[in-house]
Order: structure tokens, then sequence, then C-alpha cells
């Protein structure tokens, strides 16, 4: 009742006027912890996955996760464009997220079951296949989720509101994603041990997309002139648009930065700080509790002080605070508290990316008089994929150019000191250097004062 007459009040002239309801806002964000894992679980475990269990050389390992993820350029475009262009009783994007969902959840049980081949190669170019059609799939629900949140209201203030739901489930994601490498540890040994943890998995990501696909169908919607663009045109409705591709350069650099991170975290805990992965799912449980928790703080901040203000100075916070990881042989209350401090600051730099995402999709609509939503998200989560990709792809080469030795055996082993120089490089170093290059690309982010005043 309540989606309704806000959905009317938005096709009267007034959109944005009535505040989404916190059940619609949960609803929507709810999603977000399926899309977490499928990201992080992958991220942090696919790689330790050939390297560990299936005996793969850690650069062809890299290079076979490095190769699906580069055809999410064209995967994620298309799919904003199919969401755009498709009109059904369930609405646009709807459709796209149910089935996208469930492909999804298929193919990720799929990459973490490999049939039995001779040669670590066959079992690369099996996991680097499957995985091509499960970012595929992936995309099919992602875009269009993303998609939704540009559309469901046209205030930005609220638009920051429904982002921060989104960003606190990114969290609740990223706390179950954390737990993954026990959870394997928990199943056994070998390749016994990663088929228990994707079941697990699978089963929440099934929960929970599945929710905020049928939670959403009263959503409203900005209802407003739509066209359709083909792949090349996608690309290029970006670089007509300054603010959203000044803001995909930054938040490239940002993600190249956190796919290596990614990468290395599993080797970095287990080799670096000797920990028991049982704590690495409690260092991402503080990670993640300080993003949920300070969601309300930083969209106060955001509404006070300005997004990019809370952009810069958080971001800066957190280079800070990460590079306490470079302190030697850290107690676990140093650890649980690096971990924390993370945590409050990543999240408010990727709640102001996503909320200036909105603002300018916005832009654009108010330049054109066009609802073209589906072609900027497809954009920016291919350039994030990519970006996760050669984040990947850059650790298998740091770990097999520092001396990194593999096994089948899924028994982690002792590593040369050269190797344990290169994974500390690959966490701590490389992650700083990138975030802190993002700054350079956000100086020259604006929005022309004539269009931002009817961002609203």
């Amino acid at each position: 009742m309540v989606a309704d007459q806000i959905s009317t009040a938005m096709a009267h002239g007034a959109p944005g006027s009535a505040r989404l309801p916190t059940w619609l806002c949960a609803g929507y964000g709810v999603g977000m912890v399926g899309g977490q894992i499928f990201r992080d679980t992958p991220a942090l475990l696919l790689l330790p996955f050939m390297t560990e269990a299936l005996g793969v050389p850690p650069a062809m390992a890299g290079f076979a996760i490095f190769i699906p993820k580069i055809w999410v350029v064209f995967a994620d475009p298309l799919a904003g464009i199919a969401s755009d262009r498709v009109s059904t009783r369930w609405g646009r994007r709807r459709p796209f997220m149910f089935f996208g969902g469930l492909l999804t959840i298929a193919l990720f049980l799929l990459m973490f079951h490999v049939p039995v081949m001779a040669s670590p190669g066959a079992r690369a170019v099996y996991v680097s296949a499957v995985y091509t059609i499960a970012l595929t799939a992936f995309a099919a629900f992602s875009v269009p989720y993303l998609t939704m949140g540009s559309e469901m209201t046209a205030n930005p203030h609220d638009r920051t509101r429904l982002m921060a739901f989104r960003v606190a489930f990114m969290a609740t994601g990223l706390i179950v994603g954390g737990y993954a490498a026990a959870i394997r540890d928990f199943g056994g040994t070998g390749t016994e041990a990663y088929s228990f943890m994707a079941w697990v998995m699978a089963a929440i990501c099934l929960v929970t997309m599945m929710t905020s696909v049928f939670s959403t169908s009263k959503a409203p919607y900005v209802d407003r002139h739509e066209t359709t663009l083909g792949l090349l045109a996608q690309f290029k409705l970006a670089l007509d648009n300054r603010p959203f591709l000044i803001l995909l350069g930054a938040a490239f650099l940002q993600r190249l930065a956190e796919g290596i991170g990614y990468a290395a975290l599993v080797y970095f805990y287990v080799y670096v700080l000797k920990q028991p992965l049982t704590i690495l799912g409690t260092m991402v449980l503080f990670i993640a509790l300080a993003g949920i928790f300070s969601q309300p703080m930083w969209v106060a901040a955001c509404a006070r002080f300005g997004k990019m203000r809370v952009y810069v100075s958080t971001l800066l916070l957190y280079c800070g605070a990460f590079a306490l990881w470079l302190i030697p042989n850290p107690a676990l209350w140093m650890i649980l508290s690096i971990a924390t401090l993370n945590g409050l600051f990543n999240s408010a730099f990727i709640l102001t990316a996503l909320s200036m995402l909105t603002d300018t999709v916005a832009y654009d609509r108010t330049r054109t008089g066009l609802n073209r939503e589906g072609a900027f998200n497809g954009v920016w989560l291919a350039s994030e994929k990519v970006a996760f990709a050669v984040g990947t792809l850059i650790i298998g080469i740091v770990l097999s150019v520092s001396g990194y030795v593999e096994t089948d055996t899924g028994i982690s082993q002792s590593q040369p000191a050269s190797a344990l120089l290169g994974i500390t490089i690959g966490y701590v170093m490389l992650p700083i250097v990138f975030h802190l290059s993002s700054l350079l690309v956000l100086r020259f982010y604006k929005i022309p004062e004539a269009q931002a005043a009817k961002i609203t």
C-alpha cells in the first residue's frame, strides 16, 4: 500500500517526495548478501582452491581467473541493455534478477566441483570456463539489481539512505564470506572441503537473492521517457558523461586495490600473520560490523559536509589504518582493532561512491530527459569486475615471481621468505598505492551547478 502511494506520487510529477519505507529498503538491500558472497568467495578462495587443492601453478591460476572477468566488460553492459529494453508485468529488472540469480547459484556449485582430470592445465580450463558462464549469469542479476536502486527514488538524500541499506547488507555478506575459509576447513580437506563450503554458501545466496526479487515486487520507480542503446553506444555514453567517467576511473583504481587485497588475504593471513582461519572469520566480522553500524553516521556526515569531503577524508583514513598491517607479529587484539578501523572507513567511501554514482545517472537524466540507468550501471559493474580480475592476475604473478610453492593436497605448507615478502607487498603496499592514486582522479569530479540544482 505504501509503495503504491509512492509510485502514484512519482507518476504525478513528484518523484522522491515520499520517503521510501524501511521494509522496502531492507528488502532491496538483502539481495546484496548473496551478491557479496558470490563476489567475495571466489575472490578469497578460488585462487587458493586452484593452487592448494587442484595443484595449478599460481600464475596459471591467476590467468584462468582473469579471462572470465575480462568477458564481463561485455556481459555487464549487455545485461544493462537487455533489462532497459524488456518490459513485463513483473517489471524490467526482476525477471533478470530471478533467472540470473538461480543460474548463478547453480554455476557457483559447479565451479567448486571439478571433475577428475589428468593435468593442472585441464583443471584450470574447467574452472575458467564455468566461472565465465557464472559471471554472465551474475551479470543478469547484479546489473538490474544495482539499476533498481537508481530508479526507486529521485531524491538524492533518499538514494544515499537506500545505498546505506545496500552497504549494510554488503557488510553482512562480507561477514558470511569471511567465514567461507573456516567453513571450508570444517568440511574436511582437499576438494571435499571446498565442496562443503560451496553448498553452504549457495544455500545462503539462494535465500537472500530470491528475497530481494520478491520483496521489491511493489517497488516504486522513476517513470521517465526511456531509450535503449547498443553495446558500443553504452561505452560512448559513459565517455560523454564526464562526472560518471571520472568517478568510474577513481572507483576502478579502488576496486583494483580491493581485488589485489582479496586475492592475497588468505595467503597473508595463513603465512604472514600465522593465524587460524577461524580467526579470519572473526576479523571479517569486526570489519563488517563496523561498516554496518557506522552507516547512519556516514549518511548524516554526507548530508552535513557533502559527499566528496566524506569520500576523500575517509579514503585517506582507510589507507592510514591499512598501513598498520605492516606491524610485525601483531597480537590478536591489534588484528581486530585494525580490522575495525578498516571496516569503518571502507564502508564510508563505498557508500559515498555508490551515492555519487546515482547522482551521475540523475545528471544524465537532467541533460537528456532519458532513462538510461541500466547502461551506466552495466559499465560500472563491468569496470568493477575487470578491476578484480586484474587484481587476481597481479597476485598470481607476484606469487610466482616471489617463489610461492603450489600443492594439490589442500594442506598449507611453509613458504620461502621471498614468498612471504611478495605476499606482504601484494596485500598491504599495492592496495595503498592504488587507493591513493584514485584521489588524483577524484580531483576532477564535478557536476555542473546548473544540472546539480535539478538533481532532486
